[in-house]
């Protein structure tokens, strides 16, 4: 009976073991790079993460080099399921601690593993070091400090929440304790009135969060509201419940039409750590897949604390959250009042406006300066119309602006310099300076003066051109000759004429010009892929020319951009790939079809990498671009000859 069971029991440990290849071979094979933060300072420490997920039959893992950094812990290795959507997936990473040794930008290359007998790499990733203990500057993935709820020697309450019970479905935990939060102050406003949007995590579970998606504000003018660095964590009650509350983003809007406009969610990758309490066991029946699964290199240390004991075990379960999309109701401002000075302005503003001189003389220049205070859409205002007399010479203003940092609603100064030259002595009057705007509160527009400006200029050294004398006697005119003309008149058969044969034989050329047309047009038609095939090299050049008028005006991301684009265009024309279905493994199998590898190859997807990393991790270096620049042209060029012969 005993023997039975045991059969039993291995027969329903490889079903198990089986089951779970299955469905991990169903997933999508994924390995990335990820670090807490890409700008560190030399004296700060971060994690880097090597995730290999979805991976069967791991032969071997290998880290990079980290010739530029000292290894302060590691390694530690993790291994759980991760649940997004519904879905699971298995994963399996190594997490260093790493500190920078010098100061500078460094790229820390991907890891290698062995997965089913292929040699896959993870992507690199770029770090930013600087001196000091300078706040970084706010990057596109921002990490939110760990939220592990200890307190002592005991469990806390959201700790507590952390505690995986039996039985207890874990995608219904994880929704119900850890969510995002957008607060508006309102979704009704009018076309250029300011809303203020707040993204917030609450959760109620020991997480590790970082953002990994912020909204683009679409049909909004935005600007920022600079938070605590790393956030700070604030207590909320929803329904009687205490969360956790970080504030990841808080931004100031200004809607620039008017009608539905969304705002777009912002996504987080979380790292939920459950404990799982599994009492003591019974070691009178042996399980021959125990030693496999409490193998060490299945354990992880990296964040072991005072429940290391015996009876309780930990699960982290990697879990990403969005918030929902807001709608916003956006009203056009009004028609009937609206003054004829007015171009934009919504809020509430004062205006001064003040000349440097009242006298001077046409050799001397004057500035008019207007500056409009208040709170509202500061950041948008355009220059009021400024009327001068036929005296003076005017230039465009120059616009400077003095806004309160963090100040909500948006407040501050626009000042706007007007520089004119008087062309005339005398005394001349510049008539009064007029700026309107809508004042959202009251619902109405308001209209602002200023006094009108006498000014009396005196004739200096530069004299004003005079004016052409076309009096009687200033002028010789062609004498006229009111003789008599002699007039004879010519004619002639007009079929004699070239006219007649021009005619005659334009309808010809024009409908041999309408069928070339046609015919040409219906070739390019039905042979695009061809062209697109023949010319794909002088495309993909014209488009690096673009990149190197990036590369001069020092544009790094739309650089790289334009690069990207040449590349991938000139493998989908040259391949006949659908845009859509490029990947880097079709490429590889395409060229390796046309035997082209080694060197062109690697150096292609090197290229492909390099782009891409400059695009998640921007960091402006004009020798790094041009290497770029010269070393895609150069590849480019290679495969065309490649690909020729």
């Amino acid at each position: 009976m005993k023997d039975r069971f045991s059969i039993r029991k291995y027969i329903f440990s490889v079903l198990c073991c089986l089951g779970l290849v299955v469905c991990a071979s169903a997933q999508d094979l994924r390995f990335t790079t990820s670090v807490s933060s890409n700008s560190v300072t030399l004296d700060e420490a971060f994690q880097i993460q090597f995730m290999l997920e979805n991976g069967t039959n791991i032969t071997s893992f290998t880290p990079p080099s980290f010739k530029d950094f000292e290894v302060l812990q590691g390694p530690s290795q993790m291994q759980g399921q991760s649940i997004f959507n519904g879905r699971r997936s298995e994963y399996f990473a190594l997490n260093y601690v790493l500190q920078p040794k010098h100061v500078g930008n460094f790229t820390i290359p991907g890891a290698q593993a062995r997965v089913n007998g292929n040699v896959i790499k993870s992507n690199p990733v770029l770090i930013e070091v600087r001196k000091g203990n300078t706040q970084a500057q706010q990057q596109p993935q921002q990490a939110i400090p760990q939220h592990r709820g200890q307190n002592g020697g005991g469990i806390s309450e959201d700790l507590s929440d952390g505690i995986l019970k039996k039985g207890e479905d874990i995608t219904e935990k994880l929704r119900k304790n850890i969510f995002l939060k957008v607060d508006v102050d309102k979704t009704n406003l009018y076309e250029g009135d300011q809303l203020t949007a707040t993204y917030k995590l609450y959760t109620r579970l020991p997480t590790n969060s970082s953002v990994t998606k912020v909204p683009a504000f679409k049909g909004f003018s935005a600007k920022d509201i600079e938070l605590p660095n790393p956030p700070q964590a604030t207590e909320e009650r929803i329904n009687g419940i205490p969360y956790k509350v970080f504030t990841i983003r808080k931004t100031l809007l200004f809607p620039l039409q008017s009608g539905t406009l969304e705002l777009d969610p912002v996504e987080v990758d979380n790292q939920v750590r459950l404990v799982k309490l599994v009492g003591k066991r019974n070691r009178g029946a042996r399980d021959p897949f125990e030693e496999f699964f409490n193998d060490p290199a299945f354990k992880d240390p990296f964040f072991d604390d005072f429940f290391n004991r015996p009876e309780v075990e930990y699960q982290d379960v990697p879990y990403k959250i969005q918030s929902n999309p807001i709608k916003i109701n956006v009203k056009p401002l009004p028609v009937e009042g609206r003054p004829l000075s007015y171009n934009g302005a919504v809020g509430s503003f004062k205006m001064s406006a003040v000349v440097d001189k009242n006298t001077l003389s046409t050799d001397d220049a004057l500035t008019l300066k207007v500056t409009i205070t208040g709170h509202g859409n500061v950041n948008l205002l355009n220059a009021p119309k400024v009327d001068v007399p036929f005296g003076f010479e005017k230039y465009d203003p120059k616009m400077t602006d003095d806004i309160e940092k963090n100040s909500n609603p948006l407040s501050g100064s626009r000042t706007f310099e007007y520089v004119l030259m008087p062309q005339e002595a005398g005394k001349h009057t510049i008539p009064a300076v007029e700026f309107s705007y809508f004042d959202p509160e009251a619902n109405s527009y308001k209209t602002l003066r200023s006094e009108a400006f006498v000014i009396d200029i005196t004739q200096g050294k530069r004299i004003k051109e005079d004016k052409h004398d076309f009096s009687t006697g200033r002028n010789e005119l062609v004498k006229i000759d009111g003789g008599i003309q002699q007039w004879s008149k010519r004619s002639t058969w007009f079929i004699l004429s070239p006219w007649f044969y021009a005619l005659l034989i334009l309808p010809l050329l024009i409908a041999g010009a309408v069928i070339f047309y046609k015919r040409r047009k219906d070739y390019n038609t039905t042979n695009a892929a061809l062209l697109k095939h023949r010319y794909a090299n002088k495309v993909a050049l014209k488009r690096l020319e673009l990149a190197a008028r990036y590369l001069k005006e020092g544009k790094d991301k739309a650089f790289y951009e334009e690069t990207s684009r040449a590349v991938w265009g000139y493998l989908s024309h040259k391949l006949k790939i659908p845009f859509a279905d490029l990947s880097k493994q079709l490429i590889q199998d395409k060229l390796a079809a046309r035997h082209i590898n080694g060197t062109n190859t690697s150096d292609l997807f090197e290229l492909i990498d390099n782009c891409e990393l400059a695009l998640y991790a921007p960091g402006h270096n004009d020798d790094k671009m041009q290497g770029t620049y010269s070393k895609a042209v150069t590849i480019i060029t290679n495969l065309e000859d490649a690909l020729k012969n």
